[in-house]
Order: structure tokens, then sequence, then C-alpha cells
């Protein structure tokens, strides 16, 4: 089909989608260049990346997408979801809304929503979203981090177009207090 045959609706949420995807690119890329070393796919199983929680075995309807964000689309006209968010604290990455995990959830999502959660202590690359053709996925890369526990550490790399490291990025938190080491020669924001 033709793009001028969808109505301003359907252009939108393409639009919004579309940005989140290009935004995503730096931990979608680094998430690729893991595959390629070590074989663990990108698009993972839950029972791969929580083996030890029995409701993870035969989760069907979400997956892990990298090591850090949790997907759990829509597969109905009502947009009703349901998902089950392992132990730990869990975080909206659309909205910044935290949940407790060990549980499952059920709600509505409308068109521009879905549930996409950030699992804690992890970092995740963000890029930011330029229009046009000469876009750059690493350029102005940002860091989410969600909150380490205390003592453990959190981290990530972002690659260049090479498959070599560009940025790195490690996050060690006591008590209250947060230490962050940034390696790289692009500007970054956490």
């Amino acid at each position: 089909r033709v793009p001028w045959v969808y109505d301003e609706e359907a252009v939108d949420v393409l639009r919004f989608f579309t940005k989140l995807k290009l935004s995503l690119l730096p931990y979608l890329y680094s998430s690729a260049v893991e595959t390629s070393r070590t074989g663990i796919p990108v698009m993972r199983s839950m029972a791969l990346e929580f083996p030890e929680d029995r409701n993870c075995d035969y989760l069907a309807t979400q997956y892990m997408l990298g090591d850090s964000l949790l997907v759990a689309p829509v597969f109905n006209e009502e947009g009703m979801a349901e998902y089950y968010l392992p132990e730990g604290t869990w975080t909206n990455f659309l909205t910044g809304e935290t949940r407790r995990g060990g549980r499952w959830y059920r709600e509505k999502h409308g068109y521009l929503s879905i549930p996409l959660y950030a699992k804690e202590s992890s970092v995740v690359a963000v890029g930011a979203c330029h229009d046009g053709p000469e876009y750059d996925y690493a350029k102005d890369v940002n860091f989410r981090v969600y909150a380490p526990g205390d003592g453990e550490e959190a981290g990530t790399v972002v690659y260049n177009g090479k498959c070599e490291q560009d940025t790195l990025i490690q996050v060690e938190r006591r008590g209250d207090a947060y230490r962050i080491d940034v390696t790289g020669d692009k500007p970054c924001k956490v």
C-alpha cells in the first residue's frame, strides 16, 4: 500500500514507533555486536534470561530485547496486555513509572503505548533522534541508568560502525551515592 491511503492516526503511530526504534539504535547495535560475539540472540525468551524463575518457562507472548529491556506486545484489538515482570524493580521505558517484579500485570494500552520495561541494574544507551538522511545513531548518546542495588554495578558499551568500542559507562552504587565512569571521545549525557 502507498502511504497516502493511511489516516493521520496511523501516520502518528508509525512516527512514534519509528522514533522509538531510532532512539534505541545505540542499544540495539550494542546488543547485535554481543550476539555476533556470543551467539546469545538480541530477542531472547524470558526463560533464557531468567532461568531460575519458573514463571518464565512458558512465556510466549513477551520477550527480552537485549539483556535490559522487556517487551510485551499487545495482540488484541481491545489493547489489553497481560505480562509478567520477574523479581526486581522494573521501570516503564516510556513513562518512567516503576513496578515491583515477581507479579503479573494486566492493563489496557492505546496505539502509542506498549509494555516496555527496563530491568533494574541496567544502563540503556539512547541516541538523539535527529530527522534527515544524515542520521548518526551514536551522536549525542544519552545513558539511562536504572538503579543498581547497593554495592552493585551496571554498565554498557556503545560501539561505532566498525564494531569497535566507542563509549563505555560503568555505574556503581554505594548507599545513596553513585559513581559514574565514562570512557570515550563522544559527548554523552547520563
